[in-house]
C-alpha cells in the first residue's frame, strides 16, 4: 500500500525549493487579486517579528532583540504579508479510495504546499478530519516535514466525515487571517458548506482542493455490481450500463457546477485534482494555475 511518505525524496525536496505560496486575496467573487498590505515588505518601516529559520538572510536579524531575549528572530517589514498557512485533510472513508487513495494524494498535495511553505518561513497547521481525535499538528523548521509526514503515514480514513468540525475548530482556534487549504473529496456537501462560509466571512483566505479518483471522474465497468458506501455501510445493488453511466455523468457534472457556484458566491478558491496524478511538472502547473504556488 502506499504511502504518503514514498512521493518525498530528496529529489522531490529539492525541486520544492523553486516555489513560491501564491496567495492573493480574493474578492467577494471568487475572482483573484491583488493583495495590499500594511504589515510588512522591503521598506523602511519596521512591522514585526517572526522566529529566525534556516536559510533566513543574516542581514534581517534583529540583533538588539538577540541581546534583550536571546532569540534570534528575523524583522518584518510593511507591506510584506505572510499569511499563517493551515491545511485540514479529510479522513473520512470516502477517501480511502482509488490507486494511489485519494487519502494518499490529498496527503501528497498538502506536504508539497507545506515544504514550500517552510523553506519560506511561512508557519504552518496541519487538522485532522477525523472520528478520533487528533491534536493539530504544528510545523516551523524547513526539516520539519517529516514529522507530519509520520502521522499522515499511520492514518486511515474511516467513518463519517468530520471536516465540518475540523472547519469550526479552525475558526474558533488561531488567528482568522490565514491561508486556509482544504483537502477533501468535497462529498460531505450540506455540512461543510457552512462552515467555509463562516471562515470565508471572518478573513479567512481559503482554497478547497477537491481530490477525485479516476475510477468517479471516468467510469469505465460496465454490468452488475453490488456497492457498499464507505461511510455508513449501506449495500446497493446496481446495474451499469450505457444508461446509467451517462445518467451518472450528468449526476457528476451537476456535483461539480454545484461546487463551483458555491465557491463563486463565497470568495472560495476551487481547484479539481485527479487522485492518479503524479508528484510533477504538470502537477506544479495546476497548483499554479489554482493560485497556490508561482
Amino acid at each position: 500500500m502506499a504511502k504518503v511518505s514514498d512521493a518525498f525524496n530528496g529529489k522531490l525536496l529539492e525541486a520544492l525549493n523553486r516555489f513560491d505560496l501564491n496567495f492573493k486575496a480574493l474578492t467577494s467573487s471568487g475572482e483573484r487579486g491583488e493583495r495590499r498590505s500594511k504589515r510588512r515588505g522591503q521598506s523602511v518601516e519596521y512591522a514585526d517579528h517572526r522566529e529566525y529559520t534556516q536559510g533566513d538572510d543574516l542581514r534581517r536579524l534583529d540583533w538588539h532583540a538577540y541581546a534583550r531575549l536571546e532569540q534570534m528572530l528575523i524583522r518584518l517589514y510593511a507591506a510584506e504579508e505572510v499569511l499563517p498557512l493551515e491545511v485540514i485533510i479529510d479522513l473520512s472513508a470516502s477517501m480511502d479510495f482509488g490507486t494511489p487513495t485519494k487519502y494518499v494524494a490529498a496527503a501528497r498535495i498538502g506536504c508539497c504546499l507545506t515544504q514550500i511553505a517552510l523553506n519560506k518561513g511561512t508557519p504552518t497547521r496541519w487538522r485532522f478530519a477525523m472520528t478520533r481525535p487528533l491534536e493539530p499538528l504544528m510545523l516551523r523548521g524547513r526539516g520539519d516535514l517529516p514529522k507530519v509526514l509520520g502521522v499522515l503515514d499511520e492514518l486511515v480514513p474511516e467513518g463519517q466525515g468530520a471536516l465540518s468540525e475540523a472547519l469550526r475548530r479552525s475558526a474558533q482556534q488561531g488567528p482568522r487571517r490565514k491561508a486556509l487549504v482544504v483537502l477533501t473529496d468535497g462529498y460531505d456537501r450540506d455540512l461543510i458548506r457552512p462552515a467555509l462560509r463562516a471562515l470565508r466571512a471572518a478573513g479567512t483566505e481559503i482554497h478547497l482542493v477537491m481530490v477525485l479518483a479516476p475510477e468517479e471522474t471516468e467510469p469505465q465497468d460496465r454490468g452488475e455490481f453490488t456497492f457498499i458506501d464507505a461511510e455508513t455501510e449501506r449495500e446497493s445493488v446496481l446495474s451499469l450500463d450505457g444508461r446509467a453511466l451517462s445518467r451518472y455523468m450528468e449526476l457528476l457534472a451537476g456535483y461539480r457546477s454545484e461546487w463551483a457556484e458555491f465557491c463563486r458566491s463565497s470568495g472560495i478558491a476551487l481547484l479539481e485534482i485527479s487522485s492518479a496524478a503524479s508528484i510533477d511538472a504538470a502537477l506544479f502547473k495546476d497548483l499554479a494555475h489554482g493560485g497556490l504556488i508561482s
